[in-house]
């Protein structure tokens, strides 16, 4: 096979296993970032106990995804484009009020502005680092499966990615929270595909994350009715198959 313009030569190698096994390809990767995301979170708690541990694996993951893109040089086929190539920017409307607009309609919760310069920075970082990957990598790497079963497929392992967070929060919490991201892992794929740019679902990933702290409505609620308006409004992106070629 011939190797694609501009990508590396890693990648051109990769490409005919990528394209003739692309869920199992997508499963490696899944089990490598739950690898080094352990690694990354036993490591920090142990060197680095003065910090929180979960922020300090977050930097490390996103240099891992960011590092991988680049070695890929991906960065045009998971997403990381330029305005032009963007488009059907009209439809972020809905999901913009959904994880801007629903949470604040009983008022803003206060907190200090020490807090929120962190939970900024960590919910910023975990928005690249989770929409690059698999919004990004594993998409791309499923592409060869279709658009409907690449959002399927990519929204079940960004739901098993959660698994590590077991390190740091109560199993019962984790559980929920991992059917919380497939359902929101399906609205999230239909948008990326459909406005062909990650860089919307990078900004409405941090938004939603940030916004459920700064809420006064119940968080668990809220986040499920969210999460459940993101996917069906993904559902309804979806329908319009012929609009969601990618580059």
């Amino acid at each position: 096979m011939e190797q694609r313009k501009g990508s590396h030569p890693a990648a051109g190698r990769l490409a005919p296993f990528i394209d003739r096994r692309p869920v199992v390809s997508a499963l490696f990767v899944l089990i490598a970032f739950l690898i080094v995301s352990f690694l990354f979170g036993i490591g920090a708690e142990a060197l680095l106990p003065q910090y929180q541990p979960e922020f300090v694996a977050v930097i490390g993951l996103t240099v891992v995804v960011l590092g991988a893109l680049a070695a890929l040089r991906w960065w045009r086929e998971t997403g990381f484009n330029a305005p032009a190539r963007w488009r059907d920017a009209h439809l972020l409307l809905v999901p913009a009020i959904i994880v801007a607009v629903l949470p604040f309609l009983r008022g803003f919760k206060g907190q200090n502005t020490g807090m929120f310069v962190y939970l900024l920075a960590a919910y910023a970082l975990t928005g690249i680092m989770e929409e690059g990957l698999f919004r990004g990598i594993v998409m791309r790497i499923l592409r060869p499966t279709g658009v409907a079963r690449s959002v399927w497929i990519s929204a079940l392992l960004f739901s098993f990615a959660h698994v590590g967070n077991m390190l740091y929060r109560n199993p019962v919490i984790v559980l929920s929270q991992m059917v919380g991201a497939f359902v929101f892992g399906i609205g999230a794929a239909a948008i990326r595909l459909r406005t062909n740019t990650i860089w919307f679902m990078v900004v409405l990933h941090a938004v939603h994350d940030l916004a459920l702290q700064y809420s006064n409505f119940p968080l668990i609620p809220l986040d499920v009715a969210q999460v459940t308006l993101l996917m069906l409004y993904g559902l309804y992106l979806l329908r319009a198959k012929e609009r969601l070629t990618t580059d």
